[in-house]
């Protein structure tokens, strides 16, 4: 686990200063730093020793006599089998690293190289002999890469400050992943807020040729819609398959640990890794003063001690919270307004204090099995919305007809309590059919289900000034989860893939992968192995799980495993005591937004923010707006404002 930076100059000369650069994200890789440098290219690699802690792993590192450079972020956890099968071939090693694995693989195999990798991974290599630059991100977007050019400049970076720092000027706000964040709580990738400024997508890749430069263009290498059919036993092949996966990413030179609450996914990983790593693995949980009904730290520990597991927690108290939100939306790198992310980094910091390198997490599980009742919902309605509009248009005059009538005074007057009522429950559900079936043929039922969604539209058209607002397209907060889905050959599927693309790896991964290497520690998270997910989407294709309730196929792999206890608990999320933070944090820091770069800007529009405020004194309303605008000024003095402070000074 690393941090890696990288140039790519049509200039004869590549005289770009990479030293300010790397110590940005030092925090990656604190055991050891290099770079390397000729002409038109320079790479620099910042080491966090997980595998071979000898200084044959260091990097930038070079391969067939010095032809291929990498620097290379992540793990590649099948490295052991891939380095036999290139011996047999006749490649020579000189280290015990996955990295020089992974160079000796795309010198035999090229771009093919990415069917052969089983692990998280984001890398850069360069080809001195054709003049090709290879950026490659993993196939879930568990590391980030961020890059930025113009005609003449290629440069990439794991995080958005270092890569800040390379950039000729600062990018201006983008204000279409403004609106998208206000609606998401995050910006999808592959956008960041910052003009220019893109993430390379999850399962992507470019191939960058110095001689030949065209449109940067990335090139997909997988994704869930192509996955082929599985016929067979889901119990069976999921569990073989989470097996492996648990198996691979206990692979390491350093003790592991893992990240234990009370909910199934991390129970799972720790009942399935504490046989074999049960000398050395260790569990680490969060919780909160006066230990509310929503601290989960007795569940947590029953689990470690169930499974014969060390236990440590620590408390996080609003004061803690205050102080270091700054610091904390910093490290986190995009702006992300998840309150689990104070949770995730205090746990990372703890065990960072423990001498712990390496974390499993469960992060995963809710999107590749089903936890999440509002995607459940999504995906049914999203099916009944495909069969909707490709009935007859008689059919779909009648029931459009029938769903306006939702909007009248009449309707209204018919949901009250004195209406019996089947009535009202009929309305209900014709008001539902009218407000996501009967509109938008060519949307898919999504985002729109998420609470925060629904209430940022309340607030947007008067949120942003005119000159903002002119520049935000109609219905850019829909545009995501827009295609045609009578063309769609699998909803339940695609609807996956849209989780993946957005919630996962903007909102969990994003937030999982700073705050952990802002601690220098390393998250795996079994759940993501690329065969598991196969499986899992593959059986999905012929045998539709959606409607089987919550994990069904995960629950019914660990029966035996994990106590019933946990297999039937009611699912409730990472909760926290979000609107006590909130408060506390918008009282801090609300001179900062009324009176902030956003305003100045002329972003938002300071009257309506101001009167936000004080009705949000008043009567505690507007809460998670609020703190979302909060989060965002913060970002930008924090992310933005330094480097340029950095810069002048």
């Amino acid at each position: 686990m690393c941090g890696i930076l990288g140039v790519l100059n049509r200039n004869s000369t590549c005289n770009v200063d990479l030293v300010n650069a790397i110590k940005k994200i030092a925090h990656r890789g604190p055991d050891d730093r290099g770079m390397w440098s000729e002409n038109h290219v320079r790479l620099a690699h910042t080491r966090l020793s997980i595998l071979d802690l000898s200084p044959l792993g260091h990097q930038p590192m070079s391969y067939q006599n010095e032809r291929y450079w990498i620097a290379f972020n992540g793990e590649v956890y099948n490295y052991l089998e891939l380095r036999e099968e290139l011996l047999m071939l006749g490649h020579k090693f000189a280290s015990k690293s996955d990295t020089e694995v992974l160079l000796a693989a795309y010198s035999q195999w090229g771009v093919s190289c990415l069917e052969k990798l089983r692990g998280m991974y984001a890398f850069g290599i360069w080809d001195r002999e054709t003049k090709k630059l290879f950026i490659v991100r993993d196939r879930t977007g568990e590391k980030p890469l961020y890059y930025w050019h113009d005609e003449n400049s290629f440069y990439f970076a794991s995080e958005l400050k270092s890569l800040l720092t390379l950039l000729p000027e600062t990018p201006p706000l983008n204000p279409v992943a403004i609106d998208l964040y206000i609606h998401y709580q995050y910006v999808p990738e592959p956008l960041t807020p910052l003009v220019g400024v893109v993430k390379l997508p999850a399962a992507h890749y470019l191939l960058l040729d110095l001689e030949n430069w065209g449109k940067v263009e990335p090139q997909c290498y997988w994704n869930l819609e192509k996955i082929p059919p599985i016929e067979g036993d889901p119990v069976k092949l999921i569990r073989q398959e989470l097996d492996r996966s648990i198996e691979l990413t206990l692979r390491s030179d350093v003790p592991i640990a893992i990240a234990l609450s009370g909910g199934l996914d991390s129970g799972a990983i720790a009942a399935l890794a504490a046989p074999k790593y049960k000398d050395t693995l260790r569990a680490f949980s969060i919780g909160y003063p006066g230990r509310p009904e929503f601290d989960e730290r007795n569940q947590a520990e029953q689990m470690a001690d169930y499974l014969g597991l060390p236990f440590e927690s620590i408390e996080l108290t609003v004061k803690e919270l205050v102080d270091f939100f700054p610091s904390l939306i910093a490290a986190s790198d995009d702006p992300v307004a998840d309150s689990a992310a104070f949770g995730h980094y205090s746990v990372m910091k703890l065990a960072a204090s423990r001498g712990v390198k390496v974390m499993l997490t469960g992060i995963g599980g809710d999107e590749l099995f089903w936890g999440y009742n509002r995607i459940v919902n999504a995906t049914n309605l999203s099916q009944q919305k495909n069969q909707f509009w490709q009935s007859s248009p008689l059919n779909q005059k009648v029931w459009q007809t029938l769903g306006a009538f939702t909007d009248t005074s009449l309707a209204k007057t018919l949901n009250s309590p004195k209406v019996p009522e089947f009535i009202r429950t009929a309305l209900k559900n014709l008001e539902e059919q009218h407000k996501y079936v009967y509109r938008a043929p060519e949307r898919a039922v999504f985002y729109d289900l998420w609470p925060g969604f629904a209430n940022a539209m309340w607030y947007t058209d008067k949120l942003y000034t005119d000159a903002t607002a002119a520049e935000i397209p109609p219905g850019n907060p829909y545009r995501l989860f827009e295609f045609d889905l009578a063309s769609c050959e699998d909803i339940p599927v695609k609807i996956t893939q849209l989780l993946f693309d957005t919630w996962l790896a903007s909102n969990c991964l994003a937030l999982g992968d700073r705050l952990s290497m802002i601690c220098s520690v390393e998250t795996r998270l079994p759940l993501l192995d690329y065969k598991l997910i196969e499986t899992v989407i593959g059986l999905r294709k012929t045998q539709p799980d959606h409607n089987l309730g919550h994990k069904f196929w995960l629950k019914s792999v660990l029966k035996g495993i994990v106590p019933d206890e946990v297999l039937t608990r009611k699912k409730r999320g990472f909760t926290t005591p979000m609107d006590e933070w909130m408060k506390a944090i918008i009282i801090a820091y609300m001179d900062n937004l009324t009176n902030g770069y956003l305003v100045e800007l002329k972003v938002l529009n300071r009257d309506f923010v101001v009167k936000l405020l004080e009705e949000a004194q008043k009567q505690s309303k507007h809460l998670f707006m609020l703190y979302k605008l909060v989060l965002l000024e913060t970002w930008y003095r924090e992310v933005v404002i330094k480097k340029e402070e950095e810069v002048v000074a």
